[in-house]
């Protein structure tokens, strides 16, 4: 071969090879870039979620004190803005449907209290109940944050949220915190999961049909003893690990989150009707069904769907179902059951459901609503007591709402804005 020829050749294979590296080279820095921007932002949702729950503690800690209206409606405010803050944190941390429902009850009960708050009609008592817990979340998520930071300085967050040192030590040390709020003030409806107990090998086949990967190998990493006894079991597959708390009576598979091995969910390519059917489809496969969608929450490209029975004609949102939907494939994330199974072993009380009511509908609805479904609901107040309300849903101009009428004086306990009438 020509020597002018040979030299040719190398240069082009040259710069292919200098092209092929610099692609690479892109690459990992967009990946790296990608993942810094992870950990960032795993560890502000983090970090202002403890911070945010040590300022409403000091919020409520003043509210003992106040006397003025002005200083009330300024507490008030500021509680407000906290509590939908952290709201929010949680929402951004990947810690999937888990078992978080207590804390999110008590920012709940919080935030609608506020109001009662400003007018003076607030329980002292009560108010220093609510103190007491709030202090208890922020001291214990305080210390698990600053323990976390001395044992694992040198781990990025984000591999700190998808590997062994995360899951599932780090969402069982809130699942414990979130369980030690009921030290303060137990559940006004208390239950258990029954059935016969089960052995740990029961357990890892209740998480593989569940999961229906029988190719993957599942164990049982922890036993919970705690209100419901229960195995957690974990399996790690090519793309994906698998976490599953299972009862230890029955064998009910309580939630189930899956973590992704790759960045995250970078495209949503399924509308929100796909994304609903793809969880109750999930939900019929396992044997839920009479099932009513009734709340949808989108986030990175992550729908949370709730669902709640649908029993003798009457919505009981006392028992949600909620599972976590993919917007890229479908592919089920999370799943969320514990109140579902832990009604099922309390005594149904009959409901008349006929419908007779001694108000007037039409006198409730402003002019101008126009109702297009109405339903009966079993709902809970702040003060977690079951009301069976007449659930109306409605459109006004180009927007529609539910409104929850209290069956026997037709006061309203609750009105929601939705998106569309899917969701009547």
């Amino acid at each position: 071969m020509p020597k002018g020829l040979t030299r040719k050749l190398i240069a082009i294979l040259f710069a292919i090879g200098l092209l092929g590296v610099g692609f690479a080279g892109g690459q990992y820095y967009l990946q790296r870039m990608y993942e810094r921007q992870v950990e960032v932002g795993y560890r502000r949702a983090l970090g202002e979620f403890g911070t945010h729950f040590e300022k409403i503690a000091d919020e409520l800690g003043r509210a003992r004190l106040s006397v003025s209206d002005k200083q009330r409606s300024l507490i008030a405010a500021n509680l407000r803005r906290l509590i939908y803050a952290a709201q929010s944190n949680m929402g951004e941390l990947p810690l999937g449907e888990l078992h978080l429902e207590r804390i999110s009850h008590l920012l709940d009960n919080i935030y609608e209290h506020t109001y009662d708050f400003v007018q003076g009609d607030m329980d002292s008592a009560f108010l220093r109940e609510l103190h007491g817990q709030i202090e208890y979340v922020s001291q214990e998520l305080g210390q698990l944050l600053v323990s976390k930071e001395r044992e694992f300085p040198w781990v990025s967050w984000h591999e700190y949220f998808s590997t062994m040192v995360l899951v599932p030590e780090f969402m069982q040390a809130l699942t414990s915190i979130n369980d030690g709020l009921e030290e303060f003030k137990p559940p006004v409806r208390q239950g258990e999961i029954q059935g016969p107990g089960i052995e740990r090998e029961q357990a890892i086949e209740a998480a593989r049909v569940f999961c229906g990967r029988d190719d993957l190998n599942f164990q049982v990493t922890n036993e919970i003893k705690g209100n419901i006894p229960s195995y957690t079991v974990e399996a790690i597959g090519d793309t994906a690990r698998y976490v599953l708390e299972v009862s230890k009576r029955g064998g009910m598979v309580l939630w189930m989150t899956v973590i992704s091995a790759s960045q995250g969910i970078l495209e949503s390519t399924l509308s929100l009707e796909e994304m609903v059917m793809e969880g109750a489809e999930f939900l019929q496969q396992r044997g839920f069904s009479s099932l009513h969608i009734t709340d949808v929450q989108v986030l990175q490209n992550k729908a949370t769907l709730t669902f709640v029975p649908n029993r003798d004609g009457v919505l009981r949102y006392g028992e949600p179902l909620r599972v976590q939907v993919s917007a890229a494939d479908g592919s089920i994330l999370g799943f969320w059951a514990t109140p579902f199974f832990v009604a099922q072993s309390r005594v149904q009380s009959d409901i008349a459901t006929n419908g007779e009511v001694a108000w007037d509908l039409e006198d409730k609805v402003q002019v101008g609503v126009e109702i297009v479904d109405q339903k009966l609901a079993l709902i809970q107040n702040e003060r977690q007591e079951e009301i069976l309300t007449t659930r109306l849903g409605v459109k006004y101009e180009e927007d529609y709402y539910l409104i929850y009428l209290n069956l026997e004086t037709g006061d309203e306990e609750h009105i929601v804005q939705v998106s569309s009438p899917q969701f009547f």
